[in-house]
């Protein structure tokens, strides 16, 4: 069934059944309910509950709060498609929470706040450099699970990209596989792998953390322990001895990094 927030006003109820939900564009209050849901919030801060089923969401623009629930749903920060742009002030700080079954969140511009839930989850990144106004920015992946979850990064040139997707293709060359070299523990022992986790010590920031390893280049990703914010984060290298920060991981101790495989490292 097709809903319009036009018709419906800005609190949009769907039904049991399979719909296909637009916001109004001005701040909506969907509840999509069961069924395999389509639902796009559109401009303004929406707050979108999906109910059981798989469904698809996408927040659109503005700070909005997304919850899967049960089901494996595909939840996407922003738009998928539409060109990248500079959020104003707070908006496009959006939460995700994605509930139980095998979920995947798409982080967008701004500071994105991903919880996966029960069950292994897909956090994605079309970006390295998320961003909010003129200053860099990044998401935080609340409940990330290295036994069960990976990260997924839009590779420029790999499949299909998405807009704005400009991570380096450090794959097999398949959309959907894992990274071609990985290297998990102590920093002096890294050497040019395409995904570093360091599990020996931490560090003050990610440019610390990259010249703390030979070999590394533009594009290579390390996965660190901050001191300053005693959280986990990850870098992106984009020169020599140099790497920003794009997504914190709550929770994660240096024992926790340890953990970490290649498995863990996907590229789209």
């Amino acid at each position: 069934m097709k809903i319009d927030g036009d018709d419906r006003g800005n609190n949009i109820k769907g039904t049991d059944g399979n719909d296909i939900i637009n916001g109004r564009g001005t701040g909506d209050w969907i509840q999509a309910r069961n069924g395999d849901d389509w639902v796009d919030g559109g401009k303004g801060p929406d707050l979108i509950w999906t109910g059981e089923g798989h469904d698809i969401v996408w927040g659109g623009e503005g700070s909005d709060t997304l919850y899967g629930q049960e089901g494996d749903d595909l939840l996407y920060s922003d738009e998928p498609n539409a060109p990248r742009n500079i959020p104003k002030g707070v908006d496009g700080w959006d939460v995700i929470v994605a509930g139980p079954g095998r979920d995947i969140l798409v982080a967008g511009d701004g500071k994105d706040l991903l919880k996966g839930g029960d069950d292994g989850d897909a956090f994605v990144f079309r970006f390295h450099d998320p961003m909010v106004g003129s200053d860099k920015s990044y998401a935080v992946v609340d409940d990330f699970d290295p036994k069960q979850d990976r990260f997924t990064f839009d590779a420029k040139g790999l499949g299909g990209d998405q807009a704005g997707a400009n991570f380096v293709d450090h794959s097999s060359g398949v959309p959907g596989s894992f990274v071609d070299t990985f290297y998990s523990g102590a920093a002096a022992h890294a050497k040019g792998q395409h995904v570093v986790v360091i599990t020996d010590q931490t560090f003050a920031s990610a440019s610390a953390a990259a010249k703390a390893i030979s070999g590394e280049s533009a594009g290579d990703i390390i996965v660190y322990h901050d001191s300053w914010t005693t959280v986990a984060t990850v870098a992106y290298v984009d020169s020599a001895n140099h790497a920003d920060s794009f997504a914190e991981l709550n929770h994660l101790t240096l024992a926790d990094l340890a953990t970490m495989t290649a498995s863990n490292f996907a590229f789209i």
